[in-house]
């Protein structure tokens, strides 16, 4: 049996249909009724378990609900789900993560690697998945970047638009959580992996114009004055298009290397650029 944490968000609801079409028996943890953040709910939602996929996370393009949530979800949640998961005998775990850098206390990205730290000491064996950024089908970076450019006729390129990314499928990201949870052998590793190809942020933003036929004007725009901005819409806004968590992803470049998924899975994900252009930024 495979327990998927977050089973009603982005990736984990997809895992699931993706689990069920292949015949493999999963149990969906949702709240109200298994709630990360209340230990006392977990031991039930684990009976029987002996594979845990983690995708519950509040991700960095969302707002923290409630001051200190990032920590209390993405590290203490995941703290309580191991604590849980050894007692009720996990064989293994497989997670949702993102690539990372050392981080300052307080900081989203901190949490993060908390999280990963977490499991990785768990002593429970386990694979970490580290994607880049993802398209496709409601991708949380792409469907925010369009939102942009659907209502403003100037994009801001944060940093001058220089920064690399490396955007993965989220197809190709579910065929490796798919491998990673039902392989013979846990990795006990963690793996950065990105798509086929790198892409700046200038890149990405040209060419998901180029995908919805609109033209607009790009300008630079200071990391330091994005994250201003960021504040105020996040204190104004309840769904705003940038966080200042998800202006951490700004402070380093994206990638791993390109060959990731071809040596630790053994196929070779979806070219960004090829991909939004002919099947667009929901494809």
């Amino acid at each position: 049996m495979i327990l998927v944490t977050g089973a009603g968000g982005f990736v984990g609801s997809r895992v699931v249909q993706r689990l069920r079409a292949g015949g493999v028996p999963v149990r969906l943890m949702l709240r109200p009724g298994a709630d990360l953040t209340k230990p006392s709910t977990l031991p039930k939602a684990l009976e029987g378990v002996d594979v845990v996929a983690h995708c519950a996370a509040i991700v960095a393009s969302n707002k923290e609900p409630f001051p200190g949530a990032y920590e209390a979800i993405n590290h203490g949640g995941t703290e309580n789900l191991v604590r849980a998961a050894k007692a009720a005998g996990v064989k293994r775990i497989v997670a949702m993560s993102g690539i990372t850098k050392p981080a300052p206390a307080g900081s989203y990205m901190a949490t993060r690697n908390a999280s990963d730290a977490a499991i990785r000491d768990s002593g429970i064996p386990y694979t970490i998945l580290q994607p880049s950024i993802l398209f496709g089908e409601r991708a949380e970076f792409i469907s925010a970047l369009a939102g942009i450019i659907r209502v403003s006729p100037v994009v801001p390129l944060i940093g001058g638009g220089r920064l690399r990314f490396q955007p993965l499928w989220i197809e190709d990201l579910l065929r490796c959580l798919e491998t990673a949870l039902t392989e013979a052998q846990p990795r006990n590793a963690e793996l950065a992996i990105g798509g086929s190809e790198y892409a700046t942020f200038r890149e990405i933003i040209e060419t998901t114009c180029q995908a919805m036929g609109k033209r607009r004007l790009l300008v630079p725009v200071p990391v330091a004055v994005a994250r201003m901005q960021a504040g105020l819409m996040s204190a104004l806004l309840p769904r705003p298009p940038l966080t200042p968590a998800a202006l951490e992803l700004f402070g380093f470049d994206n990638t791993t290397d390109l060959d990731s998924v071809d040596r630790n899975f053994g196929f070779h994900p979806r070219a960004f650029r090829e991909h939004l252009l002919k099947h667009g930024i929901d494809g």
